[in-house]
């Protein structure tokens, strides 16, 4: 993990695609303990993006449907 990003910026696809990058990295168990510790902690911040990208798309969908309703 050469390079920090700020994951609050990427959108759901950036952050999964590194998300899987990261899960091949340590899934390979090439990598030395303190890079696997840190791919760990990446790891753990793109799914928490994804996760909340995915709620934010649900409540918009939630309101869609609610005015779709309503009409």
């Amino acid at each position: 993990m050469s390079k920090e990003i700020d994951v609050n910026t990427l959108t759901f696809e950036q952050a999964l695609a590194g998300l899987t990058e990261l899960v091949e990295k340590l899934e390979s168990g090439e990598l030395p303990l303190e890079e696997s510790v840190a791919a760990f902690e990446q790891g753990v911040k793109l799914s928490r993006r994804c996760e909340s990208l995915l709620d934010q798309a649900d409540q918009r969908l939630q309101i869609l449907g609610d005015k779709l309703s309503a009409e």
